[in-house]
């Protein structure tokens, strides 16, 4: 087990993005760049025939770090779905996974490397291995970095959910819900940042306040599954930072962090 990393330099919004498959054109890929999780709002993919996919392509104007790539709030099927990640530089092949499963758990699918790899172009594509006359629907998408830091979250962190439901009783008793919404967020709290991480929490909140989504990991090491069913990619809130250790390289902070509809 690896400690938790946060996804917070997402190289999505920095980059050129060029969709080589039939797209929709008022749902274009570069939607990706808006931080809001609506189909509506997101991009749209054609499947116009067997073995179609969804495929883009990010290009920076100078190499980065990539170590963790994630689709979210998508409507691919949470099984059958295959993908693959290419990362390049200069036009060399840096990563290639090639064609993988691509587990997919509330509508998200993430892969994490076991290491940083540097290139300054990624491809991902995705198949989602459905009926010919359907589409891809991708509102939001990480690809970047992860930051983790020297010590792990407290077993204090909590995992709660809000309920966007509309509910009727009759005047028998009988209940009648009509659920609009389910969003999960969790408060993750740290009781022992050193002094670089709380530096790197001061930017990564001061990220997070212009509206961009952070994505957390509690375990990068974790199985692609996994992942998919424990990473969550919203909006990062963090309270005071302590010193409740004194002069002792120990910094207290809590986070709350709220998917992204």
């Amino acid at each position: 087990m690896q400690n938790c990393g946060f996804g917070w330099q997402n190289r999505v919004l920095d980059a050129t993005l060029v969709a080589s498959n039939t797209t929709v054109g008022s749902l274009p890929v570069t939607n990706l760049q808006n931080p809001y999780g609506a189909a509506s709002l997101g991009f749209r993919s054609l499947i116009e025939k067997a073995g179609d996919s969804a495929n883009f392509t990010m290009t920076l104007q100078a190499p980065a770090t990539w170590r963790v790539f994630s689709l979210h709030r998508t409507n691919l099927p949470e099984t059958g779905a295959q993908w693959r990640i290419q990362v390049s530089n200069g036009g060399t092949s840096a990563i290639d996974t090639y064609v993988m499963a691509c587990p997919v758990s509330d509508g998200q699918c993430v892969w994490a490397l076991p290491s940083d790899v540097t290139g300054d172009a990624v491809t991902i594509t995705v198949w989602p291995n459905t009926d010919p006359g359907t589409w891809i629907d991708i509102p939001l998408a990480y690809a970047g970095p992860l930051w983790s830091p020297v010590r792990n979250f407290s077993s204090e962190s909590t995992a709660d959910r809000a309920l966007g439901q509309d509910s009727v009783v009759s005047l028998g008793g009988q209940e009648f819900v009509a659920t609009r919404w389910y969003q999960r967020k969790l408060t993750i709290a740290h009781q022992s940042l050193g002094d670089a991480d709380a530096s790197v929490v001061e930017q990564m909140l001061r990220v997070a306040a212009t509206g961009r989504n952070t994505l957390f990991l509690p375990d990068p090491s974790a199985d692609a599954l996994t992942l998919a069913k424990r990473g969550l990619f919203g909006r990062l809130s963090g309270g005071e930072i302590s010193n409740p250790f004194g002069a002792a390289d120990r910094h207290a902070i809590t986070f709350d962090l709220t998917e992204r509809l």
